[in-house]
């Protein structure tokens, strides 16, 4: 096929239950430029009822790669309570603790992986935890339990790339108000809309996925402070 003339090609990024895809179409512009069909990634598509979009075929998730790590990052909550692993329990606590208490093991001090983005909007850098409790790493992840949406940990490292199979690992980190560069809220990949964020079930301040409608409120149960 030969090259043909087109208007300047614009990726259109569209929000899924998997996360984000990006479909490349073409915008008019006022530059004209030569391209080969190898420079245009084509996916079929077909528009439904007012003009909502369907793919024909099931896409994947641009995959993250893994840049940096910060490790030994203590995590807590607007009430000073440090986000805490046990090696027993798949579930994180947020309970009172002296700075001895914090150290290599103690399912405290925790990895902030950063993965570069090839598909997401920039809405903030993707990140992934990990943290080791006892002589075990394990990784922070979402989940989907009857109906209700949750927050775990299960053994191993996050990998240096992610794909779409495994985005529950993901979230998107961002500040919590304009202004505050020490403190953040987490939203999940997996299930946009979603932050962490801290409760009380069964006399312990859990870990929790919560939904949040507007990104813009201010909710200081996912406030959330690291230090190293």
């Amino acid at each position: 096929m030969g090259s043909r003339e087109l208007a300047s090609i614009s990726p259109l990024h569209l929000k899924g239950e998997q996360g984000y895809y990006r479909l490349w179409t073409p915008f008019l512009s006022c530059c004209r430029a030569k391209m080969t069909c190898k420079d245009v990634l084509v996916f079929p598509v077909q528009f439904g009822e007012n003009l909502e979009l369907y793919f024909e075929e099931a896409l994947e998730c641009d995959s993250l790669r893994k840049e940096n790590c910060i490790c030994q990052q203590v995590f807590r909550n607007i009430n000073s309570q440090v986000l805490v692993v046990r090696s027993d329990s798949n579930v994180g606590v947020f309970e009172s603790a002296a700075d001895q208490e914090v150290k290599c093991g103690s399912g405290m001090l925790f990895t902030i992986h950063y993965y570069s983005e090839t598909g997401i909007p920039e809405t903030g850098p993707a990140v992934a935890f990990s943290v080791q409790a006892g002589s075990k790493t394990y990784c922070m992840y979402c989940t989907n339990e009857s109906g209700k949406r949750m927050v775990r940990f299960r053994e191993g490292e996050p990998p240096k790339n992610v794909e779409d199979k495994i985005i529950d690992i993901v979230f998107i980190q961002k500040l919590f108000t304009p202004g505050d560069s020490m403190s953040f809220k987490f939203e999940s990949l997996l299930m946009p809309g979603y932050f962490l964020a801290f409760a009380e079930e069964d006399s312990l301040m859990k870990l929790i996925l919560k939904s949040c409608e507007s990104g813009d409120e201010v909710d200081e149960t996912m406030k959330i402070h690291f230090y190293a």
